[in-house]
């Protein structure tokens, strides 16, 4: 099993996130300024705002014009921010989160998901689902519902122990190269299943993002991922064309 090292500002945002929780920085309170930061851990300014931006998404601190990093929770808010800019995006988010596989079986894809993925009704898909934590331990964010095309089900046992991304070592092993990936959000209610997994009532309006990574053969592999509606805030990048 490969292992990856936590980028630096990850490491940096547990070691604030745990002098949060710890009451070293109490509520009300402001964190050392990012120079101060920088200095005691070695690291680029770019760095150290990043860590803060985490833990401004954590709903453990606010950034306040004037009053630096104010503290205003000590634990972790109930709370996904995501923000998506590229395929390199994705690969950092699945590395900087702890991912569950709960089950893994062959099924035969009705209309609906067939449209929803790229394939064809009739065809067997692998299915896979899982939770997806920022810790491992920690409570649920994302319940993943994912479809492995036909031509790569003979990977799918691998996935287990993949530390990454599944689209990447799907893509590394059938040697197709992943061209992009779509994205499309819908709300709708979850259903008894998906709502018992992210620990709310079933009927909870939840927030689905279903992407699909493409090659040149198609969808490799497609991923329904729930969250609860109230928790859930995207943030894409967008550049001006030039």
């Amino acid at each position: 099993m490969t292992t990856t090292e936590a980028p630096r500002y990850v490491k940096i945002f547990n070691v604030l996130s745990r002098r949060l929780e710890a009451g070293k920085y109490r509520v009300g309170m402001r964190l050392p300024t990012e120079s101060e930061l920088c200095e005691e851990f070695k690291a680029s300014r770019f760095t150290v705002r990043e860590s803060l931006r985490r833990l401004v998404d954590q709903g453990m601190v606010q950034r306040r014009q004037g009053a630096g990093s104010v503290v205003v929770s000590a634990t972790p808010q109930a709370r996904y921010v995501h923000t998506l800019s590229s395929l390199g995006d994705l690969f950092q988010f699945a590395l900087d989160t702890d991912y569950e596989l709960l089950s893994s079986k062959q099924v035969t894809i009705a209309a609906d998901i067939a449209l929803g993925v790229g394939g064809e009704a009739g065809e067997k898909w692998w299915q896979l689902k899982g939770l997806r934590r920022n810790e491992k331990g920690g409570k649920p964010f994302s319940y993943l519902i994912s479809y492995v095309a036909p031509r790569a089900g003979v990977y799918v046992p691998e996935l287990e122990h993949v530390v990454g991304p599944f689209y990447a070592h799907l893509a590394q092993r059938t040697a197709e190269e992943i061209l992009g990936a779509e994205q499309d959000l819908h709300g709708a209610p979850m259903t008894a299943e998906i709502a018992g997994q992210l620990q709310v009532k079933a009927g909870t309006v939840g927030m689905c993002a279903l992407r699909r990574y493409i090659s040149k053969n198609g969808t490799l592999i497609a991923s329904y991922n729930w969250h609860v509606a109230e928790n859930f805030h995207y943030r894409m990048k967008m550049a001006r064309d030039v």
